[in-house]
């Protein structure tokens, strides 16, 4: 910084010439400006994840960033998604639910949104919802084991040792290629495989 200031200050090693004391502060200036603005550069883009690339620690300011661009647009769906998101990582559900049934308003396919009002909802209590959500991401994405495995935990605090039997023999299918009806394979890649039967046998 000070070598900047030097460089504007120092006119005697600059040639008598107006043309080149023209290049010359051009130059300085142009210098100044970038060191100026690199100063700056955390202080202007600081509360924006997306622009700095870094994990926010404020969550206050990230807070009020997200309700100031959803009061800008409020048919977007991604802000209420980022908000429930928000809520939940500082375990306000009730905030959270609000916000992921806003998102789903909004946007009825969001997968993401469904996933998490599933989680919350669970540890709420209010399972059949819970359970129905996951049904729902079940009839879109039937190759994905995990949806499965979350639907058998539901069934089970729901009572519904049978039904939940069905969906982690599913799991098990997806997961580990095991054929219904036979045991499972724990391999050392597969070290859980069909450990969901403890539940039952």
């Amino acid at each position: 910084m000070m070598s900047v200031f030097l460089l504007l200050i120092d006119w005697r090693n600059v040639p008598k010439q107006n043309y080149m004391k023209k290049i010359y502060l051009k130059l300085a200036s142009v210098i100044l400006a970038l060191v100026i603005f690199s100063l700056l550069l955390p202080v202007t883009f600081g509360g924006d994840p997306g622009l700095t690339g870094q994990i926010l620690e404020d969550k206050e300011r990230y807070f009020h960033r997200l309700k100031n661009l959803r009061a800008r647009d409020p048919d977007n769906p991604e802000w209420s998604y980022q908000l429930g998101n928000l809520y939940y990582s500082l375990d306000m559900e009730n905030d959270a639910i609000k916000e992921y049934r806003r998102t789903l308003k909004l946007a009825p396919n969001h997968a993401f949104a469904k996933w998490f009002l599933s989680k919350v909802l669970e540890s709420r209590g209010y399972y059949e919802e819970a359970f129905w959500l996951v049904r729902e991401l079940i009839r879109k994405h039937k190759q994905i084991p995990e949806l499965y495995d979350r639907a058998g935990e539901i069934l089970l605090k729901m009572k519904q040792k049978t039904a939940a039997q069905e969906y982690f023999a599913r799991y098990d299918e997806l997961k580990y290629d095991e054929v219904r009806g036979e045991d499972p394979v724990k391999t050392r890649s597969n070290p859980n495989a069909g450990s969901w039967k403890e539940y039952f046998y």
